[in-house]
C-alpha cells in the first residue's frame, strides 16, 4: 500500500482528506438529500494547493535530469494523465470516492479523458482536482515532501 492509498482509507479521521475527496457539485447532492444547506469545505482551492506540491515534486525530481523539463514535467502533471493512469490506478471511480453530484450528466463516470469543445470542455476534470487535492491534503498532513516525491515517481511507472 502506497501512501496515497494510506490516505484514501484516512477519510473518517481526517479533515484533509474528506476535503480533498468533496467536489463542488457535492453541495446540491447534499442540499437535495438533507434539506439543509451545505457548510462544508470542498476541494477546489485545496486542488490548486495540491497541484502546485505536484509541479514542485516533478520539479525536484526532474531537475538535472537531462530532459527537456517543462516537458517532461507537464506529461506527468497533465489532468490527461491524472485521470487515465493515477485516478484508475487506484480505482477513484469504482470505489466511489469522490463526493459529488451523482445527478450532474456533467460529470463522467469513466476514466477516458477527452477536452471537447463547448461549454463542458473539461467533464474528467473533477477527477484530476481530486487527485491534486488528495497530494495537498497529504502535504497539508504531513509536510514531508520526500514521501510525496517517492510517490509521484512510482506514478510514473503507472
Amino acid at each position: 500500500m502506497d501512501l496515497f492509498e494510506k490516505y484514501l482509507q484516512k477519510e473518517e479521521l481526517s479533515y484533509w482528506v474528506h476535503r480533498a475527496l468533496t467536489d463542488k457539485s457535492y453541495k446540491a447532492e447534499y442540499e437535495r438529500e438533507n434539506h439543509k444547506p451545505f457548510n462544508g469545505a470542498v476541494n477546489t482551492d485545496l486542488g490548486t494547493y495540491g497541484d502546485g506540491v505536484i509541479k514542485l515534486g516533478f520539479l525536484e525530481l526532474l531537475l538535472d535530469s537531462g530532459c527537456k523539463l517543462t516537458e517532461e514535467k507537464s506529461q506527468w502533471e497533465s489532468d490527461k494523465y491524472l485521470v487515465e493512469k493515477v485516478a484508475k490506478h487506484y480505482q477513484i471511480i469504482e470505489k466511489k470516492l469522490i463526493h459529488k453530484n451523482t445527478k450532474d450528466e456533467n460529470l463522467p463516470n469513466d476514466y477516458n479523458y477527452e477536452d471537447t469543445p463547448g461549454e463542458n470542455k473539461n467533464r474528467h476534470k473533477y477527477i484530476a482536482t481530486a487527485i491534486e487535492a488528495m497530494i495537498g491534503a497529504i502535504y497539508k498532513e504531513t509536510n514531508d515532501l520526500k514521501s510525496i516525491i517517492e510517490l509521484l515517481d512510482s506514478w510514473r511507472k503507472f
